[in-house]
């Protein structure tokens, strides 16, 4: 692997892994130059299949939940069998959670589970409903009109009827009954899921990142994207007595902006220190259109400056070398420059490529190895090594010490 730490896709409700294939998995390909491990996808008895050219020793792979409208729960036993099934093919102590809608809440749900052995560096989540959604108040309704139907009421039986064929006339590719809409509604609209989850502690040693859609509705459906009008017309069946505000409130079109934010949910509220480690990068694309329209989204999930981790210097064959070792996500784009300043300065350089991934004792690194030629060794005063870090995104990071 090229990566220090595997990257896992993770699809939202009502769809299918191949939501990543396309303009996602292109970008880690082509721009980024990661290897493809394939669909992981675990089977009724458990056993984990893999769909894909490079099952094994791979940059990065998508899940392909076998129940697309099953719980949360149900897809974070799944996530457990394909973590340790990427952990074991690459030899990585971490990988990197993408969470799709309803994908981050099952990455969630898995950190809670396996909150001292979690093995995850980072969770990003992409328009996922922490704090539930308007939208899935539906489950309740249609459990109620298929409890009034039961009933048999002579009264009240036919408008009972003619309401839940109302319901199941819209209903789309999601049924409203599914587990994970009960699983998404908001705790002010008995979504006991999501109010118990919310309580639990969330590992502190995670890097959390909320990927936010913010969107003017009223423009979007002024310009007739059918997509944002199929959006506004679930709101309006959804919001039902609610107030109009709510149709209309800030967000995605399905899932609010505050809803969005991970540090929004009851354990990093109650304790502002948990609020650590964490960052928010807005987009402004309708909930639908957040993994379909560009490579945005997919870019900025690793958009961050390399973090140095140390220096050092040795002889190779009798040649000093500098062994820088850094952080990144993806250090095969990483270059490294270094001036020995002193008398006289001489500048060298360790291409896009050369690093290679070493297991330290502050986990996997990214080791450089660049020969200092032509410096004279014999001198009475020490040079000042400068470092320059510069990563795919065109950050930089410098560092300084004495040789």
């Amino acid at each position: 692997m090229k990566v220090p730490y595997p990257i896992i896709l993770l699809h939202g409700l009502g769809q299918k892994a191949d939501v990543w294939h396309g303009a996602a998995t292109q970008y880690f390909s082509k721009d980024l130059g990661l290897s493809y491990g394939g669909d992981l996808r675990v089977d009724s008895t458990g056993r984990l299949n893999v769909a894909g050219p490079n099952g094994g020793d791979a940059d990065f792979y998508t899940v392909a939940f076998s129940d697309p409208h099953d719980s949360v729960n149900a897809w974070r036993d799944e996530l457990e069998t394909c973590i340790a099934h990427v952990l074991a093919a690459t030899g990585a102590d971490r990988v990197i959670l993408v969470g799709y809608s309803m994908g981050g809440l099952a990455a969630r749900a898995y950190l809670v589970k396996r909150f001292t052995d979690h093995h995850v560096k980072r969770l990003i989540t992409i328009g996922t409903p922490h704090l539930g959604s308007p939208y899935a108040r539906i489950w309740t309704w249609k459990a109620a009109m298929e409890e009034c139907v039961r009933q048999q009421n002579v009264i009240i039986a036919q408008p009972c009827k003619a309401a839940l064929a109302a319901i199941q006339g819209s209903e789309g590719d999601v049924p409203y009954d599914a587990p994970a809409v009960r699983d998404l509604r908001r705790p002010e609209d008995g979504g006991d899921f999501l109010r118990k989850l919310s309580k639990y502690a969330h590992p502190l040693d995670v890097e959390y990142v909320s990927v936010i859609g913010d969107v003017n509705l009223l423009d979007e459906v002024k310009n007739l994207r059918s997509g944002s009008v199929q959006e506004i017309l679930r709101k309006v069946l959804s919001v039902g007595g609610g107030s109009v505000s709510e149709l209309f409130e800030s967000g995605d079109g399905v899932v609010s902006t505050k809803s969005q934010d991970i540090m929004n949910i009851e354990y990093f509220t109650v304790d502002r220190s948990r609020r650590r480690m964490a960052r928010v990068i807005n987009v402004g694309s309708i909930h639908v259109d957040h993994l379909a329209k560009n490579t945005d989204v997919q870019r900025m999930i690793l958009d961050e400056k390399a973090e140095y981790k140390g220096s050092s210097m040795c002889i190779i064959d009798g040649v000093p070398n500098a062994v820088v070792d850094i952080a990144d996500h993806i250090p095969a784009q990483c270059e490294v420059s270094i001036d020995v300043v002193g008398e006289r300065s001489f500048r060298f350089h360790a291409p896009r490529g050369s690093a290679q991934l070493c297991r330290t004792s502050d986990g996997i690194v990214a080791r450089f190895l660049v020969p200092i030629t032509g410096v004279p060794l014999e001198t009475t005063s020490p040079y000042t090594i400068k470092i320059t870090i510069t990563n795919t995104f065109g950050y930089t990071t410098t560092a300084s010490v004495l040789w």
